[in-house]
């Protein structure tokens, strides 16, 4: 095993004295899942045979990406199955079960087990009630439990299980920095803390830290909007574009945003914007986003696809219509909504690596960035009319479907 000098230390401790709960808190790419595709084989094949063995994730597919994907690299798809209907999967020539645990009702799929060996994944992704059925399914003399995952804010749930179990003796706890892992290139993590440099993910990300999020929730932008503020763009150096739709509502505002991404995404930059806070008609919006979509198609030809928010099925039916009967080509999708602090530590990602710009004419898009920030308590994103979330909607929208690859 090619392992860094931290995880060795976790794992000489974890086999030679493991804990009823071994927990690996820490950094992105910090090596601490990576320790899981050497303990799972081995706690398997040395479980109680009288109890089960599971594996628990946000989501059954971020059980195959981060677990079982790379295992079966490491030791052949007759060692390492996939996921079958039902929740089951063959590991090492045992039946064991694997699901996702980020809703509650996940939590009835533990109901009635005895579980020998669990590994969590991404533990601070669960529902609360996942990890509470859990603890009582861990009934065996010798249940072990290897989890990880990304530190969050202070008062999380699981982080108070942790803080509520220190003395008991059952519970070890390794934090790890992004600097554990040595094997990262040099140039990689200098990259990364510059990404997240002034943000709450520095402390989370990097530093391996439980932090409050509070404050401005972009502070680099908004302590230099015009660093980021381009004054005029090549329609010709755009080579794709689309164009996020937030409905408004109950005192929310429309807001459309076009966003144009240069090759290799160089550059993503917000080209144009539609910000309207009265309350308008389903034909006022549709004349209105037309007229948008088709400005926007005429100066930047290769903007195929509009995102809109998905709540607002009706809605989004009236646009496409529209669409149609203008002979605009444009393809109209559910926006994605994905998690929302997602979607903020992509932009902070962007701010820090200096690939997002805005042309000087959004202003709604460039003042909703600056005063966005975090709820007085929790870890939430402020959202109770007094700034403008819907900006920051549309703009979300018109480019989380190509988040994952232009973090790749």
């Amino acid at each position: 095993m090619k392992l860094t000098e931290k995880q060795r230390e976790v794992w000489r401790l974890s086999i030679s004295d493991p804990k009823r709960w071994n927990i690996s808190v820490g950094a992105v790419r910090s090596g601490k899942t990576r320790l899981d595709h050497f303990r799972i084989p081995y706690r398997i094949m040395h479980a109680d045979k009288g109890g089960a063995v599971a594996l628990i994730g946000c989501t059954e597919a971020t059980l195959e990406r981060n677990l079982l994907a790379p295992m079966r690299q490491l030791y052949s798809k007759e060692m390492v199955g996939r996921i079958k209907d039902g929740g089951s999967v063959r590991l090492f020539g045992r039946d064991c079960f694997a699901f996702g645990a980020s809703r509650r009702d996940c939590a009835d799929k533990l109901q009635g087990m005895s579980i020998s060996y669990c590994c969590g994944d991404e533990i601070t992704t669960w529902d609360e009630s996942v990890f509470k059925m859990l603890q009582s399914r861990l009934d065996r003399k010798s249940s072990v439990f290897d989890g990880s995952c990304n530190p969050s804010y202070p008062s999380h749930w699981f982080k108070r299980f942790i803080d509520s179990m220190e003395g008991s003796g059952d519970i070890r706890v390794s934090t790890f920095t992004i600097d554990d892992n040595t094997f990262l290139p040099p140039g990689f993590v200098s990259a990364l803390k510059k990404e997240y440099e002034g943000t709450v993910y520095y402390d989370r990300f990097i530093l391996g830290l439980w932090k409050c999020a509070e404050g401005s929730i972009y502070p680099m932008f908004a302590d230099d909007p015009q660093k980021f503020i381009l004054p005029a763009v090549d329609p010709d150096s755009i080579i794709a574009a689309d164009i996020g739709v937030d409905f408004g509502g109950n005192g929310s505002a429309t807001a459309f945003n076009l966003t144009g991404y240069t090759a290799g995404y160089e550059k993503i930059i917000t080209l144009d914007e539609y910000y309207r806070k009265e309350i308008i008609s389903p034909g006022e919006l549709e004349r209105d986003f037309i007229a948008f979509a088709s400005k926007a198609k005429a100066k930047y030809p290769r903007l195929c696809d509009v995102y809109c928010d998905s709540a607002e099925q009706v809605l989004i039916r009236g646009l496409d219509n529209a669409v149609r009967r203008n002979a605009l080509p444009l393809i109209l999708h559910n926006a994605r909504k994905g998690e929302i602090n997602q979607r903020i530590r992509f932009y902070c990602m962007m701010f820090g690596s200096g690939r997002y710009f805005i042309l000087p004419h959004c202003t709604n898009t460039i003042r909703a960035f600056s005063e966005a920030v975090w709820e007085k308590d929790g870890d939430r994103r402020l959202d109770n009319g007094s700034v403008n979330i819907d900006s920051l909607d549309a703009q979300e929208y018109s480019t989380e479907r190509r988040m994952n690859e232009i973090i790749c």
